[in-house]
């Protein structure tokens, strides 16, 4: 497990813009050096934490010597299944605070404000242009994730049998006005006439299709698109001549066929749109559930057309591992447990997965089997993660949801959870210039504000607060 910790600011050449260091008392050296050990102390806090919460436990407990956090070399403790590529799973998050502008930060000049939230939606109302530029920073993360394998101590396992997790949060793509027309989804049998979501999926798809991210899951945050539910509506609009969808596109990695999903978000909350907007708030109007796919023209024949596997019931299979996952509210309203419970005969799963704004794991069910993992990338900017250490009949209301010790999750200030485990190492990304216009550069974001969530404030008195990735350590598979 690598504690190492990119806190750096790389000086760029040529016409790039440079950026100075934030830090007056410690060299940038002596800083990364310094949080460095903070994280490296925190997981070992947090492994000491579970071998006294389970000492004197009886047998039913998983052993705490073995907490199931490997190394980048160890071997598995366990065959692998032969349905099975992988022994391990690994969390990486890109943690971007997605929730919009802040207008008192001036972000918001010449823009809808919601006066509850005072933020705006952000980015560009020529969408190419729009989709472009959010495209170009998550070709940014990919980079940064290629470039870690040649460091001496890299953050992600280099293991193949390891599969790793990346997660951007809810709302990553939602466009200058709240939303992208289902037009943008729409299939031509000629590329060049094909909605400019699709032009973007493709793209996606070529670069993840890389060697370098053949052991990937690419959940690439969410999508929210919108429709008028009749042809022959026109003039204002209201929340309900509208569709309103949220979706999460999923990809496997690498070269050969690609394996393609979306994740369809079922509940609206009061947060996923803005009020006093061109684009209505459906929570205004009483509205409380995403339409389905197949109530739009579009979406339902272009999932079809492009072999894309709509989810419906939160669950999937990746290459053998049983995967639950849900999109904000649906996890707080227990979506995955439910359908467990009424499809597959309450059966558990492997891995959860939560992609959010404004969520963490233990506010609803994290139906995962003894030795399991809740992996959470939010679009406050925090990400979690959370390890089942019990052999015990499974409890909707105990796993990953206990406060009796352990390290602390958000709020801050608040109780601590006792089986969450830190992340062991954290990026900050150098793209102020690329976030300009399109995500708050004022916003708590990045590896400083996740210290702070573990109760450690090294934050400062920063104007700027760049969005990082975060890396877990590999955990295996029950």
């Amino acid at each position: 497990m690598t504690a190492e910790t990119d806190l750096l600011l790389p000086v760029s050449s040529g016409n790039s813009m440079t950026r100075q260091p934030r830090y007056n008392c410690l060299t940038i050296s002596n800083w990364a050096l310094v949080v460095t050990l903070i994280i490296a102390l925190i997981v070992d806090i947090t492994l000491r934490t579970h071998q006294a919460a389970n000492s004197d436990s009886d047998e039913s407990s998983i052993s705490p010597t073995t907490l199931n956090v490997v190394s980048q070399s160890t071997q598995p403790s366990t065959p692998i299944p032969n349905n099975r590529r992988y022994h391990a799973t690994q969390f990486v998050s890109f943690t971007i605070n997605t929730l919009g502008g802040s207008a008192s930060h001036g972000e918001c000049e010449g823009k809808a404000i919601d006066p509850t939230s005072d933020t705006c939606y952000l980015g560009d109302t020529d969408v190419a242009k729009d989709i472009e530029h959010r495209l170009s920073i998550f070709k940014d993360v990919l980079e940064t994730l290629r470039n870690d394998v040649f460091k001496e101590d890299p953050e992600i396992d280099r293991d193949p049998r390891v599969l790793k997790i990346l997660m951007l949060p809810e709302f990553f793509m939602r466009g200058a006005l709240g939303a992208y027309s289902t037009e943008e989804m729409f299939d031509s049998d000629d590329d060049e006439e094909d909605g400019l979501l699709i032009q973007l999926s493709d793209r996606v798809h070529d670069m993840i299709s890389d060697e370098a991210f053949e052991n990937y899951l690419f959940i690439l945050g969410t999508v929210i698109v919108c429709e008028k539910a009749r042809d022959d509506l026109d003039g204002k609009l209201t929340a309900d001549d509208l569709l309103y969808y949220n979706y999460a596109p999923v990809y496997k990695g690498g070269p050969g066929p690609v394996q393609k999903y979306v994740v369809l978000k079922q509940y609206i909350s009061g947060a996923d749109f803005l009020s006093r907007t061109e684009l209505p708030n459906p929570s205004e109007y009483d509205m409380h559930a995403y339409a389905k796919a197949d109530k739009s023209i579009i979406l339902g024949e272009t999932f079809a057309k492009r072999n894309v596997t709509v989810v419906t019931d939160n669950y999937l299979q990746i290459d053998g591992i049983e995967i639950g996952i849900e999109i904000c509210l649906d996890h707080r309203m227990g979506a995955l447990w439910s359908h467990q419970r009424i499809k597959r005969n309450d059966q558990l799963v492997d891995v959860q997965l939560i992609i959010s704004a404004g969520m963490s794991i233990e506010r609803g069910p994290n139906p995962i089997k003894p030795g399991g993992v809740v992996y959470l990338t939010d679009g406050e900017a925090s990400s979690a993660a959370c390890l089942r250490t019990d052999n015990s009949p499974y409890d909707p209301n105990h796993v990953c949801r206990d406060k009796p010790d352990g390290l602390q999750h958000l709020p801050h200030g608040g109780a601590g959870y006792s089986s969450f485990f830190a992340l062991s190492g954290c990026i900050d990304m150098q793209t102020d210039k690329l976030l300009e216009g399109y995500y708050s550069q004022y916003q708590t974001q990045g590896c400083e504000y996740t210290l702070l969530t573990y109760g450690i404030d090294v934050m400062g008195e920063f104007d700027f607060y760049p969005p990082s990735i975060e890396v877990y350590p590999s955990v295996d598979l029950p």
